[in-house]
């Protein structure tokens, strides 16, 4: 056999191992995503006179955006795609909230 050859074929089989370890690992994500997603407090819940409550509460949310965000970003083909344009708005609107309350990150 040729050396070029045989480069060819490990080359081909690590990408295809990666390829394999991605999916595995997009699948574990996918499914952190989707325990942690039922966990989420509930802002509707949060009130804003009680500040520290009220912030830790935007502020995990807006974390929990950013890890869909990255997720999707890393796996294209993940069940969150629907889920990311929802998460970024509320994420943005967190922000503002976060911002016009005057929390302070804790995260």
């Amino acid at each position: 056999m040729r050396p070029g050859l045989a480069i060819g074929g490990l080359a081909l089989a690590l990408m295809q191992f990666a390829g394999a370890a991605q999916a595995a690992d997009c699948a574990a994500e996918a499914a952190a995503l989707g325990r942690d997603q039922s966990d989420l407090p509930k802002l509707e819940f949060a009130i804003p006179a009680d500040r520290p409550p009220y912030c830790i509460t935007l502020e995990t949310l807006i974390a929990f955006a950013a890890r869909v965000k990255a997720h999707v970003a890393a796996c294209p083909n993940s069940d969150f795609v629907q889920q990311v344009a929802e998460w970024e708005k509320s994420r943005t609107s967190y922000s503002k909230l976060f911002s016009r309350y005057r929390c302070r990150r804790t995260l």
